[in-house]
């Protein structure tokens, strides 16, 4: 009884927790080995067309900084295609609407701008690997009416952990940061606290003897022998990172640590070096004024203000780090124990958050039989090729499966004990009946009854007990779990709730029957009383007749 009920609890916690994944997460995703998907409407169309594929939907997924109320926490967001109907109805079926009734996932209720398109900017460079990098848009700069002409309404659908820890409802905005971004301000914040000059000293005294030694004037212009401007190029190219060749392959160098204004210089200063017109007899000429306009650039390497060139620093990374204001439409549900995204939001404002140019991170399949997404996923691996990595929800949650599956070895492991002792305990009966049985059992043998039947006479009472044992226990299991509730109501009242709601996310204890389970259950129990029967059986036909009989 004691482990049919356990295990029935158990398979209960597990299958919620399973149906809370399907339901936020993809069954199968798809991410590229040269990371992110330029073409992903293409390959939403065709991979939707596959065979037992019920929806396709672009995904990116990241973290960010929350703020709401006073209230700041890391968070951890899912942004999909949410003109995707099929991730869109599994994400509406989780709504928390018992305690968060006006839940939609309505991602654009104002008017019906696809937010799974993404705005013109981004769509522009798509693909493009010479576009200038993206500059997400600060929405507080835009003209009243182009926000939501660009983006779409932001709206989000958040859990309802995040909503119950920090009071969040349906309607409230909040504010997010990309957690991305803040990168841009470290890599501004952690700098040197010395010019670059002071740290490499060699290098720039180096490069600025040579420049001023090669340079001639000839007939309006700068020339100087090739291979001297290639000497003094590659000594000031080892202040920033260059691709070099192993025989590994191609490895870019990390360059030396130096600011970001005072590496636009050096930038500048090679720049100008390769701005040349190379002609016969080994001679590099330039524009007049090359070596001054080099000299002084190295000049203000050496006398640069520090604070200024922070301060710059600082201000033109300030576009990057800015709010993005949401609202909130739906909340859904999820536990503790089976925890999902803290944030759902559309694509388009993923792709902002992480600096994307309209490229996505991986394809989500939504697939008919979610328990076979491992033989689909294989299946896709050899239809894509190498140049794709697809992995099933059983792989991509493989740790945390293997935790409830270690849970339940250990608890059926301590639980078994309890079937044990039960077992000794009918051995022990049996061997008391043996004992106040020595009389009749040394008659039978008297009589000339073989061992065989007085083992015989023995198993038959330890199956009888191990049967009925067996579907009494299994009755009063299915009972327990029938009334469960009701019992928990009872133990409730003296102030002790072992499974509360907050924990599990249900309103009620899950449970989940599983016949074969109860049958090899019960099967064990059974087989245990025959052995528990035997032992005091075997001992009861050996023994000597006439000792049994003196007492008489």
């Amino acid at each position: 009884m004691v482990l049919i009920v356990v295990l029935s609890i158990h398979n209960g916690f597990e299958r919620n927790l399973k149906d809370t994944l399907l339901g936020h997460s993809p069954h199968i995703s798809i991410q590229s080995s040269y990371g992110t998907i330029s073409n992903w409407e293409e390959m939403e169309i065709s991979l939707a067309e596959q065979d037992k594929v019920e929806s396709a939907f672009a995904l990116v997924e990241g973290f960010v900084l929350l703020d709401s109320r006073a209230w700041q926490r890391p968070s951890y967001f899912r942004a999909f295609n949410t003109e995707n109907a099929g991730q869109v109805r599994a994400l509406e079926e989780m709504l928390d609407k018992d305690n968060f009734p006006d839940s939609t996932v309505d991602f654009n209720p104002a008017q019906g701008n696809s937010a799974g398109l993404a705005p013109p900017d981004l769509e522009q460079n798509r693909g493009d690997i010479n576009a200038p990098p993206l500059v997400p848009v600060d929405t507080a700069d835009l003209p009243p009416g182009d926000h939501d002409e660009l983006y779409g309404n932001r709206y989000v659908v958040v859990s309802s952990q995040l909503a119950k820890s920090i009071g969040l409802k349906v309607g409230d905005d909040i504010r997010i940061i990309a957690a991305s971004n803040l990168d841009e301000v470290m890599a501004v914040y952690d700098v040197p606290k010395e010019r670059a000059w002071q740290l490499y000293p060699d290098i720039f005294e180096d490069f600025e003897g040579r420049l001023k030694r090669i340079f001639q004037i000839s007939g309006g212009e700068e020339k100087s022998l090739s291979l001297e401007v290639t000497n003094a190029y590659q000594i000031f190219q080892q202040l920033l990172p260059i691709v070099v060749s192993t025989p590994q392959g191609d490895m870019e160098t990390e360059g030396l640590e130096m600011r970001p204004a005072e590496r636009e210089i050096v930038k500048a200063i090679l720049d100008r070096l390769d701005f040349v017109d190379r002609r016969e007899g080994g001679f590099d000429y330039f524009k007049s004024g090359t070596r001054s306009e080099i000299l002084e650039k190295l000049k203000e390497l050496r006398e640069l203000d520090l604070e200024r060139a922070d301060n710059e620093a600082f201000r033109k990374i300030e576009k990057f780090v800015v709010p993005k204001e949401l609202k909130i439409q739906g909340v859904y549900s999820d536990s503790e124990r089976s925890k999902g995204p803290d944030l759902f939001i559309p694509i388009t404002i993923g792709m902002e958050l992480k600096g994307l140019r309209g490229e996505v991170e991986s394809i989500g399949l939504r697939i008919e039989d979610p328990y076979k997404a491992e033989e689909f996923a294989v299946n896709l691996q050899k239809e894509l090729g190498d140049d794709w990595v697809v992995r099933s929800w059983m792989r991509t949650h493989a740790e945390r499966f293997q935790l409830v599956k270690t849970e339940k070895i250990m608890m059926s492991f301590a639980l078994s004990f309890i079937t044990l002792l039960s077992a000794f305990s009918i051995m022990a009966v049996m061997y008391t009946v043996t004992v106040q049985k020595r009389q009749e059992i040394g008659v039978m043998k008297a009589l000339g009854a073989r061992p065989s039947q007085i083992v015989r006479v023995f198993v038959y009472q330890g199956l009888i007990v191990g049967i009925g044992g067996a579907i009494f226990g299994l009755g009063l299991g299915l009972l327990a779990i029938r009334y469960r509730e009701g019992i928990m109501a009872i133990i409730r009242g003296f102030g002790i709730d072992p499974f509360p709601p907050e924990f599990h996310g249900m309103s009620e204890l899950p449970a989940e029957v599983i016949g074969s389970q109860m049958g090899v259950i019960c099967v064990v129990a059974v087989i245990l009383c025959l052995f528990a029967a035997l032992i005091p059986a075997l001992m009861a036909a050996f023994r000597d007749p006439a000792k049994s009989l003196r007492n008489l």
